[in-house]
Order: C-alpha cells, then sequence, then structure tokens
C-alpha cells in the first residue's frame, strides 16, 4: 500500500527519476558486518558479600576474581584518595564506594556508568534465559529478571553499595560465561535505605511532564528486599513536514504535521533474598504498564509547498495500551567442596492493544477516506533452568546444566478501509495467528586457570525446539542445533588485558515476524511469515582493555562474522511482503573507547569517547546486487565531558549524542533515516537542603530528523515510482530533577 495523505504519486515507468541519493541506493557496498554474541550464564547466591557460611561462599570466592575469601565488612569510613579506593589484581579492578563520592550518585546505575573502561550491556532481547543476560551482577549474582537491568540498578541505593568489582575475562562460567568484561555490584547487607527523585521536564511544545521514583531496600522478617516504583506521564510532541514528488522530481503534494504523544504508565521491580531449604532463595518480580497514545493531524496541500489553504485533513488516532508481569526464582546451595547447585523458573506475561483510525477529509469536512486497525497480541514465556557448577579457587571449573522454555504468542489484526466506494475488509496473510514453541537445551561450560597470566573459557550447547504456528496459516518447523564457544584471555599485566573468542551463535526468532502487523503512520501493512527459520552465525572477535590511571582507559574491540539465513523484508510465499530468511551476510566491526582524565590542565574533568564503525556485505536477490543489511548505522561517535568541582559541590558537563544514518530496505521502498548531532548540557549540585539538584538542557541544539523513501513498482527490481521526503522536528526539552537518600 502507498502512503494515501499527501502522497499523491504518479504511476509512471519511464523518466528520469529525481534526487543524486537515489543513483546511489544500487551503489551501496560493504565489506562485512557482524553482530555482538553476548551469552552469560548463570547466577551466584545473591546473598550479600557481607555474609560468609558454610553453604554460601562469597561472591569473589565464587566467581573467582582472586582466590581469596573476602570478610564480612562494615560500611567503609571516607578514605583520603582516589588510590585508596582503587584496587587492581590480575586484571581485575575494585572501586570502593568513596571512589564515586566526586560524582553524588544516587543509585547504583549511577555508579556503574562512572565505572572506568565499563560499558553497560542490558542484555539481548531473546527468548530463554541462558543468552539474554547483561553484563552486571549483584553479590556474584545474576538478577533473575529478562528485563530491565537498568530498573534492578535503579532500586539500589547508592548508600547500599560497598565497592564495585570490574571482571575481567575467564571469572567463572556459572556467572559470567560469554561476557569479556563484568561489573560485580556488591552490597552492604541489614541496611535500611532509600532514594526519592522527582524530575518535571517541559517540552518543546510547553507540556510538563512529572515523574516520580521511589526506592526503598531494608530487611523484612530475615528477608533482604529492595523495591523501585516509578510513574509518570508521557508528553512526546513533534512537528513534521512531508513533501512527495514524481517520477520525474516534480512536486505532487506537500503535508504539515502535528503530533501530540502523551499517556501514563507506572512500573513496579522488586527482589527478595533469604537462607532458605539450606541454601539461598532470592525472588524478583516485576508489574506495570500505561497507555502511550499518539494523536496527529496533518494538512495536505496539492501540488504545491503548504500554504493558507489545505486541500485535505487527516487524523490519526491511536489510543495503544499495553502492561507486563514477571516472577523469577532463583535457589542456590554450594556444598563443602565448592559445587553449586541453581534452580531457576521465570514466568512473564505481556499484553499489547494497538488500535489506529485514520480519518480523511476533503476542505469541506467531507469524509473521502478512513482506515480502521485493531492489533492485539498476548505473549507467554516460562522457562525453568538447572545448573550444577565447580566454584571457589579451583583452576579447572567446569559447569552442567539444562533449561526447559515454553513461549507462546497470540496476534489478530482487523483492518478495514471505506471511500466513496464503500467499506472494504482488507485481507492480510497470516493477520491472525498463534505460533508455539517448546525449546530444550543441554550444556557444558569449562573454564581452566591455565597461568597466572591465561584463562581459557570453552562451552557446547545442544538445542532442540519445536515450532508451531497455526491460524491463517499453518506450519510445524523442528530444529536442532549445536553452539560453540571459546574464550583465551591473556593478563599482560594488571593493567593491559587481551581477550580472543570465537562463537557459533543460533539467532531467535520474533514472534511478531510470524504475523501481519500494520503501521498506518507511514501505510504500510506487512504480512506475516509462518515459515521464517533463525539465522546462525559464526564470529570472531578480539578485545584490548589498557587503563592507564586510576580513571583513563581505552577499550578497543573488533570482530568479523558470517551469518547465514538473514532476515529480511522478502516477498513471502503468500504473495505478500514480510520478514523472511534471505540468503547469507557478511559483518565486520570496531568500537574504541576512551575515558581521558583532565586533571592535569583541568581540576576533576574527564573526556569519554565512543567511536563505532560497521561495515556490511549482503547479497540482495531482489535487485540481484549488494548492499548495506537493514538498520545498520554505519558509523558513530559519542562524547561526554564532565568536571566536578568537589570543593564547592557543583558538576557540569556537555554530551554529544552523535549523527547517525540507517537504511530499511522493504520491497517496494528504500528507506534512509537519518539523525543529526545533538547536545545536551547539564548542572548538578548536592550542595543544598542535602538533596541532588540537577537542571538538564536535552537536545539544545534541537533534535532534527530525516526520512527519505523511494518507492518502487511492484518491487525495487522495477521502474521506480516517486518519492517521499520527511522532516521531523521534535524539539528541545528542560529537566529539573531532584533526588534525596534517606
Amino acid at each position: 500500500m502507498r502512503q494515501r495523505t499527501g502522497h499523491h504519486v504518479t504511476n509512471k515507468s519511464n523518466g528520469s527519476f529525481m534526487p543524486q541519493r537515489m543513483q546511489d541506493i544500487r551503489s551501496i557496498r560493504g565489506p562485512l558486518l557482524g553482530s555482538l554474541a553476548v551469552c552469560a550464564l548463570l547466577v551466584t547466591p545473591a546473598l550479600p558479600i557481607a555474609t560468609a557460611s558454610a553453604t554460601t561462599n562469597n561472591a569473589l570466592q565464587e566467581i573467582n576474581i582472586d582466590n581469596k575469601p573476602v570478610q564480612a565488612k562494615k560500611p567503609k569510613k571516607k578514605q583520603d584518595g582516589i588510590l585508596d579506593a582503587v584496587n587492581t589484581d590480575g586484571g581485575n579492578s575494585s572501586y570502593s564506594a568513596e571512589f564515586f563520592d566526586q560524582f553524588a550518585p544516587q543509585n547504583a546505575l549511577e555508579m556503574i556508568r562512572r565505572v572506568p573502561g565499563f560499558n553497560l550491556q542490558g542484555g539481548r532481547d531473546a527468548r530463554g534465559f541462558g543468552g539474554t543476560a547483561g553484563n552486571v551482577l549483584l553479590d556474584g549474582a545474576r538478577p533473575t529478571s529478562k528485563n530491565g537491568l537498568e530498573d534492578v540498578l535503579k532500586r539500589i541505593p547508592a548508600s547500599q553499595v560497598e565497592r564495585i568489582e570490574v571482571l575481567r575475562g575467564g571469572v567463572g562460567a556459572s556467572a559470567t560465561a560469554g561476557q569479556s568484561v563484568v561489573a560485580n555490584v556488591v552490597r552492604i547487607e541489614g541496611t535500611s535505605t532509600g532514594t526519592a527523585r522527582y524530575s518535571l521536564e517541559r517540552g518543546a511544545n510547553g507540556t510538563l511532564r512529572p515523574r516520580l521514583e521511589l526506592t526503598y531496600s531494608t530487611t523484612l522478617d530475615g528477608w533482604e528486599t529492595s523495591s523501585r516504583l516509578s510513574t509518570g506521564i508521557r508528553s512526546n510532541p513533534r512537528t513534521a513536514v512531508f513533501q512527495d514528488f514524481d517520477v520525474d522530481g516534480n512536486l505532487t503534494s506537500s503535508t504539515t504535521e502535528e503530533r501530540d504523544g502523551r499517556g501514563k504508565w507506572a512500573w513496579y521491580t522488586g527482589e527478595a533474598g533469604k537462607n532458605l531449604f539450606g541454601g539461598k532463595l532470592i525472588i524478583n518480580t516485576r508489574f506495570g504498564g500505561g497507555a502511550p497514545g499518539d494523536f496527529t493531524t496533518r494538512e495536505i496541500f496539492n501540488d504545491r509547498l503548504p500554504d493558507a489553504r489545505p486541500d485535505e485533513f487527516t487524523v490519526i488516532e491511536q489510543p495503544r495500551s499495553d502492561y507486563a508481569f514477571e516472577l523469577g526464582a532463583n535457589w542456590t546451595k554450594t556444598s563443602a567442596k565448592d559445587w553449586k547447585l541453581s534452580l531457576i523458573g521465570l514466568t512473564e506475561f505481556e499484553s499489547r492493544s494497538n488500535p489506529s483510525l485514520l480519518t480523511e477529509e476533503n476542505n469541506t469536512d467531507v469524509q473521502t477516506f478512513l482506515s480502521d486497525s485493531q492489533a492485539e497480541s498476548d505473549t507467554i514465556e516460562s522457562i525453568l533452568r538447572t545448573t550444577y557448577a565447580k566454584v571457589g579457587s579451583s583452576k579447572l571449573k567446569p559447569e552442567f546444566g539444562a533449561e526447559v522454555a515454553y513461549n507462546q504468542l497470540i496476534s489478530t489484526l482487523d483492518l478495514f478501509e471505506e471511500d466513496e466506494d464503500g467499506v472494504v475488509d482488507i485481507d492480510v496473510p497470516s493477520a491472525n495467528a498463534k505460533v508455539a514453541e517448546i525449546r530444550a537445551e543441554a550444556f557444558t561450560n569449562l573454564v581452566w586457570q591455565a597461568s597466572d597470566k591465561l584463562t581459557i573459557d570453552g562451552g557446547l550447547t545442544w538445542e532442540i525446539s519445536r515450532l508451531r504456528v497455526t491460524g491463517d496459516a499453518n506450519s510445524t518447523q523442528t530444529f536442532k542445533f549445536f553452539k560453540l564457544t571459546l574464550t583465551a584471555t591473556y593478563n599482560f599485566n594488571n593493567s593491559l588485558q587481551l581477550q580472543v573468542r570465537g562463537v557459533r551463535q543460533i539467532g531467535q526468532l520474533d514472534f511478531d515476524d510470524f504475523a501481519a502487523s500494520n503501521d498506518v503512520g507511514v501505510d504500510r501493512v506487512l504480512a506475516g511469515n509462518p515459515e521464517l527459520r533463525p539465522d546462525k552465525t559464526w564470529r570472531a572477535s578480539t578485545r584490548l582493555d589498557w587503563r592507564f590511571s586510576e580513571r583513563g582507559s581505552l577499550n578497543i574491540r573488533a570482530f568479523v562474522a558470517h551469518r547465514d539465513d538473514v532476515l529480511e523484508q522478502i516477498i513471502l510465499p503468500s504473495g505478500g511482503s514480510g520478514r523472511g530468511n534471505a540468503g547469507s551476510a557478511n559483518f565486520t566491526g570496531l568500537d574504541v573507547e576512551v575515558v581521558l582524565p583532565l586533571g592535569f590542565i583541568l581540576p576533576g574533568a574527564q573526556i569519554e569517547t565512543n567511536y563505532r564503525r560497521r561495515w556490511t556485505s549482503f547479497f540482495d536477490t531482489i535487485i540481484g546486487e549488494e548492499r548495506n543489511i537493514s538498520n545498520r548505522n554505519r558509523r558513530k561517535l559519542n562524547f561526554r565531558f564532565r568536571q566536578d568541582i568537589t570543593a564547592h559541590q557543583i558538576a557540569w558537563g556537555v554530551n554529544l549524542e552523535g549523527r547517525f544514518s540507517e537504511p530499511k530496505f522493504f520491497v517496494d521502498e528504500v528507506n534512509f533515516f537519518r539523525g543529526n548531532d545533538r547536545f545536551t548540557a547539564f548542572i548538578e549540585t548536592t550542595r543544598y537542603f542535602g538533596v541532588k539538584i540537577r537542571l538538564e538542557f536535552e537536545d539544545l541544539n534541537g533534535a532534527r530528523f530525516e526520512s527519505d523513501r523511494f518507492f518502487f513498482n511492484p518491487t525495487r527490481a522495477d521502474a521506480p515510482d516517486g518519492s517521499q521526503e520527511r522532516r521531523f522536528s521534535p524539539g528541545s526539552a528542560i529537566q529539573l530533577q531532584v533526588t534525596s537518600q534517606f
């Protein structure tokens, strides 16, 4: 389907094609590119380091940082200098709470973001538990939650954190397999502390957006608990201008758009842990939801730029809503011989409603077109997982485990259109679909401390799954895969580390791709594909970490990968357009992160720079040429400057979110989506009323996004059919944030 509102394109199969950008579409090339495989396995007990028992070892001992037992500790007094607050041993580092004092952090997330050379990874969004972990542990244990790692860290007040340990390679299969650098947040047991944060943001249109966040940690009847409640009002206004052209580059229409995105949301996350049944039981929960609806109005001007009298009007109403619930439990027990048994259970449910109503009228208020769609989806996932692993100080630490998971999606899409000829029920392939999968895997991992400097970590997983699709289309598939990992980590000294890794990774399918979808904002309907297969990737990577001062660091990562059964937009057997397996692709990538202290010229200042570069090579069977992979930003540069003037308890800084450009390829369209460099400035202080006050100017130079759409008839292998230029202006925002610890 073609954008009806403001997109009156003349169908021609000859004639020259307009902007020069179109000439670049078929010349897009790229060498190889790939995707980061993140696999962090298993948890250790979430009992704080301050406790040691015969059945529960401390986190340092279990994940084998330095093979030294850690004694119970009380909150430390403020130390005199940074050197006293940082300890380095065997490539691993430990940062006491005093290290972060100058940043006045209010929670563990703010502390994690100030750890030198550490980049927070929230984990992959995939089914199952083993391959979705992030790179942060709590007291040596992975949180028993698949969602919201940032939420987990936000609910831990900074006053409850004793130290943060950075573990670099070979630190134990049970806790951190698949992650090259992991942060372990060590908490103080038996404290009652919390934070309250209120923020008020003023958007570009003057709308106020209040938010409230409360966190609290305490001990209740022997349970160590932490909770976080957040709620607020969403307001996401935006103005836009569209221009449509025919194949000769002549303007056929222009459109002005005003979008008012409003809604409310509320979320709760919580954790409770206690010694039970001879081991440690940890329960995590997360639930909440919201109504992120949009209301959009458009004025259309035929054959000219906008003036005082539109020819047509469009209204798009999208009162969306969603809510979710998650409950996870992890019980662990460590024997006297340092073998740890873990039993994990997790279930989550999510429901989404996405109605949309598009109405078109002429300038005499006569309705000329109506599109009404109702999309509903419910997802369920249940997981059971067990591991049995050697922990402690052993140089050879094996792990064995198994996981069983059930996943289900029920999705429906009803789409109607009405014009002067009457009402039409639009038939979309796989508009109604139920997808159910049962999956099982057995795995083994082995960590070998070959020497004081060299650690080798390997793993083998066998997976089998049965996936069944019913509804408008029916399909049953059975998949069997082996997954391999092999990692070698070498510590030249306490400041320099090199890691080399190879992995065979099996992708996880997005169940939403099995069902049809409708994006009314761009008039794009995609069919569901009941025959999807997961992609398969071989990937080799290397990482160099260098810490050249108490705060300075340099991290360089590079990888190369080959992927089969790449998922792209293709022509499906049903005749519709949708996501499907499109062939093979090569990937390469480079990441460079630098933290540079500037104390030698500007006391308390530092710069953080992150540069990302990607290359891709994919043979597109639709046009018979190579091109980039969809949704891949080729390069990105982010920059952060911060100065802490500790004598006056003030900090200020400037952040740069670098420009980006992402191509998106559909069967009959190519869309180049770009964004500008966006600057954010802030100033914060803790000198008044015992609270932290932060004033932030977000996107102070104005956020601007562009979308250049090029259409073809009927596919990209055929003649062009016009184009559309979209320019979006969300504008700037100002936020005042007040945070207090209690």
